[in-house]
């Protein structure tokens, strides 16, 4: 506000911004330097302030334990960290000596899990003091939510919470991609309603400099994910299947950075393994979000996919078509992140990949432009439908 307008921005205040404006500022120098190419570069900048968007939301809105409210942190905008394309993610602050409930109503969610983490991947905190999903809860698609976090023990889905609690984070997922309703999710602190803060310059400072934070770390920790995960390992390779620390705890993880000269495909041989739940998925390097979900085939699961007819799974990765069941589409980029997932497998997996010709990648030729296009437009419908407002 200016004197014109009938006051003045205190001594100071104004300093806030600029200093967070500096911050964010600083980091697209550093991402146009560590891009491999001009078009790894634009994307960088782009992810850059989708990280803002996404950190200056989450915590002007969704930080306060005592005012706590779920951000959906993953989705069709917020595209960072590896989302897996089957599932939701959202979070909100909570903490250790407060007293929660999560009520809600499971929609066409298959499954879903819930879990306490003490601070964040990306900011070096990102330790899960709890996890539960809906089927260890006895919940299922259509079934009423209702769970506890903290406080004393009681009967019923009741969850402790560490002192060091630093926010709940829900991933509900949704495998037949269907236009069904979403669960929902409603938190709430149990005892009397918090007032909210006063927006006063401490205030202000706090959210600006938590969001700074987050996104510098963000920047910092994401896009130098993938080369600490593939390390030496030469294009086309597949990492032995294993966990992620600050993920699902139940999920194995294997990944590989293709890489195709035209004309070639990359063929998967999907190791079931046993996992009542699996899927494959594309990702840009080196940002780590997801490709087009809604207007390409850029992943599949253990639902979507059409065995062969000895009743293995194979998935080719090609930047054209070839016409295969289980195609998935690089959308022409020289480099992509493949990665795949197995929810509580029976055994370890093992992943077998081959760089075929693309004329003779498994079902050439059998998929016909028609047909993929209404698979495509049966994944966006249902992406409208999961993310609908």
């Amino acid at each position: 506000m200016s004197a014109e307008d009938g006051g003045a921005v205190p001594v100071g205040q104004g300093a806030l911004w600029q200093a967070f404006c500096d911050r964010v500022g600083a980091l697209g120098p550093v991402i146009e330097a560590e891009a491999p190419t001009p078009e790894a570069a634009a994307e960088g900048v782009h992810h850059l302030a989708n990280q803002l968007a996404c950190w200056l939301t989450y915590v002007i809105g969704h930080s306060d334990p005592d005012r706590p409210a779920f951000f959906r942190s993953s989705d069709l905008v917020y595209e960072w960290g590896g989302p897996n394309t089957d599932q939701v993610a959202r979070r909100c602050a909570i903490r250790g000596d407060a007293v929660y409930r999560i009520s809600g109503h499971m929609g066409g969610c298959e499954d879903f899990v819930l879990q306490v983490k003490r601070g964040s991947a990306q900011s070096g905190g990102a330790g899960v003091a709890a996890e539960v999903s809906a089927s260890s809860l006895g919940l299922g698609p259509g079934d009423e939510i209702d769970i506890v976090l903290g406080g004393p023990e009681q009967e019923g889905n009741w969850i402790p919470l560490p002192d060091d609690a630093g926010f709940v984070h829900i991933r509900d997922f949704y495998f037949d991609w269907r236009s069904t309703d979403a669960a929902t999710f409603v938190i709430e602190r149990v005892g009397p309603a918090a007032t909210r803060a006063r927006r006063d310059a401490d205030h202000v400072a706090r959210v600006l400099d938590a969001a700074a934070t987050e996104i510098e770390h963000s920047v910092a920790f994401w896009s130098g994910y993938q080369a600490r995960m593939l390390a030496d390992l030469p294009a086309n390779a597949f990492t032995d299947p294993g966990g992620a620390a600050g993920g699902v705890q139940q999920i194995v993880y294997s990944h590989a950075g293709v890489a195709l000269p035209p004309g070639q495909a990359l063929v998967v041989e999907v190791d079931e393994a046993d996992a009542p739940l699996w899927d494959v998925q594309l990702y840009s390097r080196p940002w780590y979000e997801a490709l087009d979900a809604a207007g390409r085939t850029t992943s599949t699961n253990h639902r979507m996919a059409t065995p062969d007819a000895d009743g293995v799974v194979r998935v080719v990765i090609s930047a054209d078509d070839p016409g295969s069941p289980n195609w998935l589409d690089t959308e022409g980029r020289d480099q992509v992140l493949c990665t795949l997932r197995w929810w509580r497998p029976g055994r370890p997996p093992v992943v077998r990949a081959e760089v075929v010709a693309m004329a003779g990648a498994p079902g050439a030729g059998t998929v016909g432009a028609e047909e993929r296009d209404a698979e495509r437009r049966r994944r966006a419908s249902h992406l409208a439908w999961r993310y609908r407002t």
